[in-house]
């Protein structure tokens, strides 16, 4: 709560057009990152939410059902883009994967030398 409340702050402060709960995330990334919080201190509420996202789906499914009559016509390019900006997705977390993962290697085989 002490992100989101901050993320809050923030948005209220820079005169970007970034949502406050990216702000948020955004500093918990960073208190993660520099190791003021700890993953484990986060860990059981970061948990319960994966377990319960698929619920948070629901409402705004039934709100696209809602109004699917006045989107009808333009269906086939949200579809388009959704399955472009899916695959866009998937290709560039498998990039940030690699790349993580060989600087890991990298700090790695440092540390031994």
């Amino acid at each position: 709560m002490v992100f989101v409340v901050a993320g809050e702050f923030v948005h209220a402060i820079v005169p970007l057009p970034v949502p406050a709960s990216i702000w948020g995330l955004i500093l918990l990334l960073g208190a993660l990152w520099t190791r003021v919080i700890k993953l484990s201190q986060i860990e059981d509420v970061a948990n319960f939410f994966l377990i319960i996202i698929p619920v948070l789906f629901v409402v705004p499914a039934v709100g696209v059902l809602e109004i699917f009559g006045d989107i009808a016509y333009v269906w086939p390019a949200m579809l388009l883009v959704i399955i472009l900006t899916y695959f866009a997705a998937m290709v560039s977390t498998g990039w940030l994967a690699e790349f993580m993962i060989w600087w890991k290697d990298r700090k790695q085989k440092a540390r031994k030398k």
